[in-house]
């Protein structure tokens, strides 16, 4: 999922702060192993490291 689609499912405004605000929290779920990011600017929950 694209962060703009993410920010708009939380209901935040789509200005460009505000996105590259998520972003970045984006990319250090990434770095935790939280999320994966398959593609540049798409995110998605990665199972397979949280077991599920």
């Amino acid at each position: 999922m694209p962060c703009k689609e993410v920010h708009q499912h939380l209901g935040l405004g789509t200005e460009p702060r505000h996105v590259e605000g998520i972003r970045s929290k984006l990319k250090r779920l990434v770095e935790r192993g939280i999320l994966a990011e398959p593609s540049s600017g798409l995110f998605k929950v990665d199972g397979k490291e949280q077991g599920w």
